[in-house]
């Protein structure tokens, strides 16, 4: 908590004191991907929540372990007549003397033998492991979707800035074109063509950057931050070249730690337990107890006659008697309709039952760690080819360049050169992408945090 205390007095901080830079002030918040996980993993409520679910499980342990700790309450009684009648004493009838009585009791109990507890307790053992692999499992979740999401950001914003280069071209070959139709150095078509190329680019830059609007909110949400507060994804793909690495030889998945099974286990684990529990419901419990009592009467000035002579009895209230019981209590089930032997038939079923979801879920896990490997190779393999695609485009669009300046090309030729110039550009950076996304999808699958 002292923590995110911190975080969020640093993140104030630097919203209340403006970023200074070129003689300006902004507000923007810049973000890499190292502050947006940070941020994600300390203010995202389904973190949160997961805390909570910590804290509550907790908080369910103790109350098991507290069911072994002594019991006390007690009780009290008080009547009052509201008609007194006779009663008969040594022969004698007369009014009865007493108008209320009262009596009070403390019982103290402690469990000895209670079979039932005891596997209580370690059921909420199992609980609280299963809360904190819950827990492990949601940043590993919010990892892969803000590490993704960061990517496509990036992503958008470098095949904007390649879109922006390849409408520059556009422009000067459409320049170009104009300024040789003027002069009647070329032909209309020639004009018209380029200016074509041109317009037909500005529709897709708006679409990109409609779509780096949107990635931006989607991330926000993720870093549990306000949608009304502007943020500057900083880097470009090319930052994450270094670590695009070939595989040689596909590997073993290796689900050791993958968050889905190890919860199936823990669950695997809880349906044993509860079937230990219901056999428990046979066994016999011992408890011990001690009682201590108090009763008394309360009664009204009256006047009794023993021996012929009269007694004087006050009004009074006095307590007459009082006592300290303790023993054992031995509770032992002897028959209750076969109840107990249907519930662990169901808890038996149900625990082979996710036998067999656990294996099913193995193999598809199995196959998508498998397949995300597979992307990466092939986003390598495209990273290569694309590479050399720029080389190659850059080549084609000087050649292309320098025939139409000296009148031996034409504009569709310049502007065939332009484009596949920005095609390669813009596969090289998907592929980037496509690697760092099957990458995030792996180390997902495979529980890496």
């Amino acid at each position: 908590m002292t923590t995110r205390l911190k975080q969020t007095g640093w993140l104030l901080l630097g919203m209340l004191f403006p970023l200074w830079g070129f003689g300006q002030t902004s507000d923007t918040l810049r973000v890499n991907l190292e502050t947006a996980l940070e941020a994600a993993l300390s203010d995202n409520p389904t973190i949160q929540i997961a805390e909570y679910e910590i804290e509550r499980v907790d908080y369910s342990k103790k109350e098991a372990w507290h069911g072994l700790i002594p019991t006390l309450s007690g009780s009290a009684q008080i009547s009052k007549y509201l008609s007194i009648g006779q009663t008969s004493m040594f022969g004698m009838v007369m009014d009865s003397p007493a108008t209320s009585v009262a009596s009070g009791t403390l019982t103290l109990s402690l469990p000895l033998i209670v079979p039932a507890l005891w596997k209580s307790i370690q059921m909420t053992e199992l609980q609280m492991q299963l809360a904190q692999e819950q827990a492990r499992a949601s940043k590993i979740t919010l990892r892969n979707e803000v590490t993704k999401a960061y990517y496509q950001i990036l992503l958008a914003q470098d095949s904007y800035q390649t879109l922006q280069e390849g409408y520059a071209l556009a422009k000067q070959n459409y320049e170009e074109a104009k300024q040789r139709f003027d002069l009647g150095l070329a032909a209309e078509y020639d004009y018209i063509q380029a200016e074509v190329q041109m317009q037909n680019l500005i529709p897709t830059l708006a679409q990109v950057e409609n779509g780096i609007t949107q990635a931006q909110s989607f991330l926000k949400v993720l870093m549990g931050v306000s949608r009304s507060i502007p943020i500057k994804v900083e880097g470009v793909l090319t930052d994450f070249e270094s670590g695009v690495v070939g595989i040689s030889a596909a590997p073993t998945p290796s689900l050791d730690h993958n968050s889905d099974l190890i919860q199936l286990e823990f669950q695997q684990q809880q349906l044993e337990k509860s079937l230990q529990l219901q056999r428990t419901q046979r066994l016999p419990t011992l408890a011990g107890f001690g009682q201590y009592g108090y009763s008394g009467m309360g009664t009204k000035a009256t006047t009794m006659v023993l021996g012929g002579f009269p007694i004087e009895a006050p009004k009074s209230f006095a307590w007459y008697t009082n006592g300290l019981i303790v023993g054992l209590q031995l509770n032992v089930p002897i028959f209750n309709g076969f109840t107990n032997i249907l519930k662990e038939k169901k808890l038996q079923v149900s625990a082979r039952s996710l036998e067999i979801q656990r294996a099913y879920i193995r193999d598809n896990l199995y196959v998508q760690a498998t397949a995300s490997l597979d992307n990466m190779t092939k986003a390598v393999e495209q990273m290569e080819a694309a590479q050399k695609g720029i080389q190659l485009a850059q080549k084609g669009y000087g050649i292309a360049q320098e025939r139409y300046n000296n009148g031996m090309g034409t504009m569709l030729e310049l502007r065939s050169a332009s484009q596949a110039l920005t095609q390669a550009k813009l596969a090289y950076s998907q592929a980037i992408a496509d690697y760092l996304g099957a990458k995030a999808d792996y180390e997902k699958t495979t529980g890496q945090q």
